[in-house]
């Protein structure tokens, strides 16, 4: 049961997926993408989104962002049902039209809905959302397309941390390890072994890969494990000590103690 690889289907001639989902129950398994999603709770309460092993609890009208490459999953309640829409950006689309979107950090969480930037992404979306359910003619695409660049201005004037980070000269080798880590993160990889298989030395391999997922190797790669052993531990009947051998851990214990210090 690896942490998933979400591959990612653009609407037609459009630089990003659009999702709505109405009269439903979340339990989105654990899963990553490249791009940059965009989230708007149209309806419902407590709607959970664990994003980079922080939980984030949600309520009609918020508005959140899941940056690229992290982690997440979502779940809500049984007995509630909610309504939620929303986009992913194409990565690529993205780091060609708008260059400085590179270096971007997002920080998009429970926003005020007192400001005019909220009330313009929540515009933005609505309205993306009305158009993508007609035929996408010329005209109707260049309509999104236009709510969509606005959202990508506002996102980067309001949103977002810039850094001196930029795109990797190995960038494929990075998706490629974080792949390799979510298939194999319940085996005994390490730091270590990783480099190895991908023959680069680990102070390379982690300089790479820390500037696309923000974290060291080894703390990437427990994080990974932890996330995992949350899903199962949520939404399964094993026991803590086969989630902790199957996710990596050598005992439940092990597992208890890192989930302690992770939460703080």
């Amino acid at each position: 049961m690896p942490i998933a690889y979400e591959e990612v289907n653009n609407l037609a001639r459009l630089p990003f997926k659009f999702f709505k989902r109405s009269n439903y129950v979340p339990k989105a398994p654990t899963h990553w993408h490249t791009g940059i999603e965009i989230d708007y709770l149209v309806s419902g309460e407590d709607f959970k989104v664990v994003i980079a092993g922080q939980t984030h609890h949600y309520n009609s009208g918020d508005i959140w962002a899941i940056d690229r490459t992290q982690i997440h999953a979502a779940t809500g309640h049984k007995d509630r049902s909610y309504y939620v829409m929303g986009l992913i950006i194409d990565n690529n689309f993205l780091e060609k039209e708008y260059t400085s979107s590179k270096n971007w950090r997002i920080k998009m969480d429970h926003i005020s809905r007192d400001t005019a930037s909220y009330r313009q992404l929540r515009k933005n979306l609505i309205t993306i959302a009305e158009l993508v359910d007609q035929p996408i003619s010329d005209s109707i695409r260049f309509l999104i397309l236009s709510e969509f660049f606005q959202m990508i201005a506002l996102i980067d004037s309001e949103y977002t941390e810039k850094t001196a980070v930029t795109t990797p000269p190995n960038q494929s080798l990075a998706d490629t390890v974080i792949t390799y880590i979510a298939n194999n993160s319940s085996t005994n990889i390490t730091a270590q072994s990783i480099a190895e298989h991908f023959r680069i030395s680990q102070v390379t391999l982690n300089k790479e890969l820390s500037q696309v997922t923000k974290l060291p190797l080894g703390k990437y790669l427990k994080q990974v494990r932890l996330m995992h052993a949350r899903y199962l531990l949520l939404s399964t009947n094993y026991s803590v000590a086969y989630i902790a051998n199957y996710c990596g851990f050598s005992s439940a214990k092990v597992l208890e103690r890192n989930f302690k210090a992770w939460k703080k």
